[in-house]
Parts: C-alpha cells; sequence; structure tokens
C-alpha cells in the first residue's frame, strides 16, 4: 500500500522508539512506523498522520506524529 504525506494512520504501538517520545508499530502490510508523541503508548492504538515515507531495498518505513 502506498502511504503519502498527510494520510491518517491507525497503529498498534508495538514497542519504544529510540528517539525521546517515540513508539513503533506496522502497519497491516508490515511496513514499521515511528511515531512521535506515542512512547509510553505499547500495546495502544494510536491515530497519526504520516510525515514523511522513506523507501530503501530493504522496504519502506513511515514517520508520523501522533494525532492529538
Amino acid at each position: 500500500m502506498d502511504y503519502r504525506r498527510g494520510d491518517e494512520i491507525m497503529v498498534v504501538i508495538d514497542r519504544e522508539g529510540l528517539g525521546v517520545d517515540e513508539g513503533i508499530g506496522h502497519l497491516p502490510d508490515d511496513t514499521m512506523v515511528v511515531i512521535a508523541g506515542a512512547g509510553g503508548k505499547i500495546g495502544e492504538a494510536v491515530q497519526a498522520i504520516v510525515t514523511s515515507v522513506e523507501r530503501s531495498l530493504l522496504g519502506s518505513s513511515v514517520r508520523a506524529n501522533a494525532k492529538v
């Protein structure tokens, strides 16, 4: 699936991210999502807005901000 800047997504947070207040989850197609503002929300579903999509030979990753 293609994700673009501004898209709204729902992600269940799997683990803490490396940055302050970041959470990491995966979309149904297994795309990894790093969500700013989702730290401490492991196991919770978080609504977020996509800020960027990075593509590499290993696959795609999405960065997003938690929707307040």
